[in-house]
């Protein structure tokens, strides 16, 4: 339920609540309420499209950082 996973985190159920609608207005999960409980469904391919995404940005950003490596490295060299 919201409430259980709510419990591992250091803020309050309505702050919580807040992070709970965004995941499910971006399709990330789906909530359904029974009575007084909500339950949270993760929505796997959705959640496939994002780590494909990161995936893709690591990728982007380790060339990045690559390339300033070596363009310091070979920088630090000329100087020398």
């Amino acid at each position: 339920s919201v409430g259980e996973l709510a419990a591992g985190f250091p803020m309050t159920l309505p702050s919580f609540m807040k992070h709970v609608r965004t995941l499910e207005s971006n399709g990330l999960i789906r909530t359904v309420k029974t009575g007084r409980v909500r339950t949270c469904v993760l929505n796997r391919e959705r959640l496939a499209l994002v780590d494909d995404w990161l995936d893709e940005q690591r990728r982007i950003w380790t060339d990045r950082t690559d390339r300033l490596e070596r363009f310091v490295t070979e920088s630090m060299e000329e100087q020398s």
